[in-house]
């Protein structure tokens, strides 16, 4: 089954203005979200499946952007959540960068098309252009932010 990046992004899975100051803390808001759309199955080793990744190599990726991502038999359908802190935090402990925008991308284990590979590389094109960073760091407005996203492919 063709999967495009459009059917991806879900408004139920956009989270503006939100008061987090750790890592787990916005993973567990996105994957809760996730299980309760119905993009997961279960939450812990799909959990497991992202925080395995971020120790290899932390998905912090400058410009106050993580994108932290996870495959998991767990995953029914892929997906990208996102949030939107109020203030940036440290991403990762013994790390420096700090994030305010976190990208959650979700694939089934078996993940044919690589769309979280897709979608990592023409993000990062796209946050090249400062107008589209700063209006993903200042809006306050989902049906804004679900379009900006949609214009990245």
């Amino acid at each position: 089954m063709w999967i495009s990046l459009k059917d991806v992004i879900n408004k139920k899975m956009i989270f503006l203005q939100q008061n987090f100051a750790t890592r787990d803390e916005v993973l567990h808001v996105l994957i809760d979200s996730a299980l309760q759309n119905g993009l997961i199955s279960e939450q812990k080793p799909f959990l497991q499946a992202v925080l395995d990744r971020e120790a290899n190599v932390p998905t912090a990726i400058g410009y106050q952007i993580a994108i932290p991502h996870g495959k998991s038999d767990a995953v029914k359908q892929p997906f990208i959540g996102f949030l939107q802190a109020k203030q940036d935090f440290k991403w990762t402990e013994g790390y420096e960068e700090e994030v305010k925008l976190v990208f959650l991308i979700g694939v089934p284990k078996e993940n044919e098309q690589n769309i979280h590979l897709k979608f990592i590389s023409r993000l990062s094109k796209k946050l090249l252009d400062d107008d589209f960073r700063t209006k993903l760091l200042e809006s306050t407005d989902v049906e804004q932010v679900y379009q900006l996203l949609n214009s990245i492919y």
